[in-house]
């Protein structure tokens, strides 16, 4: 059967990206699933206005419950939210729903290596590029215009913010974040749970939850979940 309708888990305001890929694939958003009743911030724009912005490309998505979510043949799932903790939205889809297979979906204007390797449910944004023999871990989001160098391995619920540049040879722990425009030279193994900030250059190996900021990137403080 010809899988045209993509799943969304969760809300964030990353839903624009995925929609816009979406479209570039000619896939249809049939539904976004919630899992927590939805609270944007002062500068969030709420799902429902999100949607209401599509109404002129198509059918616009149906918002359901995850308690009211079933399966069907032609559907592609998606995670909508980028923070690591999205692992614990994950774990209650397959709870619910063993064996739920989760989409790679790559924007057409990205490039991905032959020679790479990319789990199931990675989203690549619009003209990143990800090297040969990379490793892309289980739902690691890796937004516009980002670079991945050959050979780097990256873990699983990991992000990598627009304009970043990770080079190659390294070892990304999982549920990392790499923020807007910061930059890891090669050769690298950065611990789990670490936060590199925006715009920094790290040039050193750094530990699991270390937030990182500056250039050359220096420690701020442990981010380590508790």
């Amino acid at each position: 059967m010809n899988k045209n309708k993509l799943v969304i888990f969760g809300s964030s305001n990353i839903l624009s990206d995925l929609f816009d890929c979406a479209l570039a694939h000619g896939l249809t958003v049939s539904k976004i699933v919630l899992h927590l009743p939805e609270a944007p911030g002062e500068r969030d724009i709420p799902l429902q206005d999100r949607i209401a912005g599509w109404a002129q490309y198509g059918a616009t998505p149906e918002v359901i419950n995850l308690a009211d979510f079933i399966p069907a043949d032609d559907e592609l799932y998606m995670l909508g939210p980028t923070t690591p903790t999205r692992n614990a939205l994950e774990q209650e889809i397959l709870q619910r729903h063993a064996g739920l297979e989760f989409h790679t979906l790559i924007h057409p204007r990205a490039f991905v290596s032959p020679l790479a390797t990319l789990a199931p449910g990675v989203f690549v944004g619009a003209n990143s590029v990800i090297g040969p023999g990379a490793v892309i871990g289980r739902h690691v989001f890796v937004n516009r215009g980002v670079t991945i160098g050959h050979d780097t391995h990256i873990g699983a619920f990991s992000r990598v913010q627009p304009g970043s540049n990770v080079g190659g040879l390294s070892r990304i722990g999982h549920s990392v974040t790499v923020a807007i425009g910061a930059t890891l030279i090669e050769r690298l193994r950065i611990g789990e749970h670490a936060f590199i900030g925006a715009g920094a250059v790290v040039i050193s190996d750094v530990d699991a939850g270390a937030l990182m900021v500056g250039n050359p990137a220096r420690f701020k403080k442990s981010v380590l979940p508790s």
